[in-house]
């Protein structure tokens, strides 16, 4: 019997997921929670195989909540699903520890198929994720996608973009230095760059200001 937690912030999303995997005898959904802070107070008590992610949430996001699984609990692996299927995402949670990863459109068969695969610790990739990795070890650009950012990523971004600090971003949002520095973090995942210079860069070419 897998064992599997399923974290994604829309409940729809939680049902479904759950819809497709309840008639499989040798899968069992031990819990399905929408954000990262509840997945880790979850797993302190209860044994999961597998736990199957969303990558766009609030709070800690789909990388961050990877990365703290794996350092806490390194023999659960970790399956991302969702919509994204930019390559700095797909890197980005493959380097944190994910063993696989899926777009939402999967059907029930390479779900199924995917838990399964990753549960004998192999690697399981949809078939778009790896031609969009191919396509780009080819040197083929991504330009298309346009990431999807939160309305107060927005608002900090537009800051950055003005050149205000830190504090500065801080004292006209209400917010603290140190939430203003994970949405930077956040912004820096979401456009595949390293730092603000790339931040900027990519910003003005996807018109996201």
């Amino acid at each position: 019997m897998i064992r599997v937690l399923i974290v994604d912030d829309h409940q729809v999303v939680l049902d479904g997921i759950q819809s497709m995997l309840e008639q499989e005898k040798d899968i069992f959904i031990t819990g399905k929670l929408m954000n990262g802070p509840d997945a880790l107070e979850f797993l302190k008590n209860s044994p999961v195989d597998v736990s199957l992610i969303d990558i766009n949430m609030p709070g800690m996001d789909g990388i961050e909540l990877c990365k703290a699984i794996q350092k806490k609990h390194p023999d659960i692996k970790v399956l991302a699903l969702t919509t994204f299927n930019e390559v700095s995402f797909i890197t980005n949670m493959m380097k944190s520890g994910a063993s696989g990863y899926l777009l939402k459109n999967t059907t029930k068969e390479e779900l199924i198929t995917a838990i399964k695969t990753i549960q004998k610790g192999e690697q399981y990739l949809a078939r778009e994720v790896q031609e969009k990795l191919i396509s780009t070890s080819f040197g083929k650009k991504d330009t298309a996608f346009i990431p999807k950012l939160t309305r107060r990523e927005k608002e900090v971004l537009k800051l950055i973009l003005e050149e205000f600090t830190t504090k500065e971003i801080a004292e006209k949002l209400f917010i603290s230095n140190a939430t203003v520095e994970t949405h930077r973090l956040h912004l820096l995942n979401k456009l595949g760059v390293r730092n603000t210079a790339g931040l900027v860069k990519v910003a003005i070419e996807k018109g996201l200001v």
